[in-house]
């Protein structure tokens, strides 16, 4: 099961690396974010909410509604105008990542750690700006991976919770270059094109292995039949499993900070996961 952990803990018995970690993040801020929450907290989860300031394409929970999210939940940046900033000119994408880190602290009265790319994409020149703007880390949509990035502004993540054929697996790996990813894809995952089953083969792998099984959503996409319920058979599975459960942001204090997360780790960072403990301890008590 998903086990409590201390901030010591975190880093005994060697490289943080080994140690296997469950992290999540929700991306957008669209309302059915709330939704997610709520399961999050039935399941005794930590999550990272990525939250643009406005958004063209969709709607975005209020101020308030982030200040209360922001009590159980890490918030990270997400832009100002949810804009993808691949081809921007990097004044104009310097102006969009500022904007969008000073509005989350004017709402939230603290500054976001964890940044995430406006869909997932992303060049040198904007990592840099990233980086200059005084984030810990951030992430891309660089698929099927379960370990610490040589680069803290390239955090991938294992697995979308939103199918996709086995052909736009291939060719996005391809045209990224996430030719590692594209080998996990067969190797760990197996080709799975069912997020779900796709998402299992990586909690597996990382809890015989070490590593990282990094769960990214979005709401809007969860709301299509069935999905609901997926999600939440994943996040049971997630508490039944040996994995530590943590926020992006507290990823990127291991992999940059190490000794300032070995001993000042925000509590929020880490979970305990009471809702597992409950469970087992009720089939212990009910076992025939």
């Amino acid at each position: 099961m998903a086990t409590q952990t201390s901030v010591s803990q975190l880093h005994e018995n060697g490289d943080s690396r080994k140690r296997r970690y469950v992290t999540i993040s929700v991306d957008d801020g669209y309302p059915g974010d709330l939704k997610v929450a709520d399961l999050l907290r039935k399941y005794g989860l930590q999550a990272t909410f990525y939250v643009p300031a406005e958004n063209p394409e969709r709607p975005v929970i209020t101020p308030v509604q982030l200040r209360e999210l922001s009590q159980g939940f890490e918030i990270g940046s997400h832009t100002y105008h949810h804009a993808p900033l691949l081809f921007m000119p990097d004044e104009k994408a310097w102006g969009e990542i500022q904007d969008g880190k000073k509005w989350l602290e004017d709402v939230l009265g603290e500054a976001p750690v964890a940044f995430c790319y406006p869909r997932g994409k992303f060049r040198a020149g904007i990592t840099a700006l990233v980086k200059k703007a005084g984030f810990l880390g951030a992430r891309t949509s660089l698929h099927h991976l379960c370990d610490f990035p040589e680069d803290p502004f390239l955090w991938g993540i294992t697995t979308q919770a939103h199918g996709h054929s086995k052909f736009i697996h291939v060719r996005h790996a391809l045209l990224e270059g996430n030719f590692k990813g594209l080998r996990n894809f067969f190797a760990i995952h197996k080709g799975a094109t069912d997020w779900q089953q796709h998402f299992s083969y990586g909690l597996d792998y990382v809890e015989k292995n070490g590593g990282i099984a990094h769960l990214c959503l979005h709401s809007w996409e969860t709301e299509e039949p069935g999905e609901w319920r997926k999600l939440e058979s994943v996040f049971d599975s997630i508490t039944r499993s040996g994995l530590t459960s943590v926020t992006n942001g507290a990823l990127f204090r291991l992999r940059t900070q190490p000794q300032e997360a070995n001993s000042s780790f925000a509590p929020e960072f880490v979970l305990r996961n009471n809702h597992a403990e409950k469970m087992v301890a009720h089939q212990r008590v009910t076992k025939p």
